[in-house]
């Protein structure tokens, strides 16, 4: 996913960052195109094994804890 340098000075200036050259444009262009390869990578993992860290949910209660001399 290729970003133009256009779009990127947008994104820039749409969140109040500072204005860089085109030859500072190419000295980051590299680290950019390798963080949004690693963003690929992220998108093409197959999660459907993992169980979502949101249905978890800690006990408040830590009396109940066996470890406290509670039950389970």
């Amino acid at each position: 996913m290729a970003i133009s340098d256009e779009t990127l000075r947008a994104m820039i200036r749409d969140f109040h960052g500072f204005e860089i050259s085109d030859d500072e444009m190419e000295l980051v262009r590299p680290a950019i195109e390798s963080y949004l390869a690693e963003v690929e990578k992220l998108r093409d993992l197959d999660l459907s094994g993992v169980m979502s860290s949101r249905l978890l949910r800690a006990s408040e209660d830590t009396a109940s804890h066996p470890k406290n001399g509670g039950e389970s």
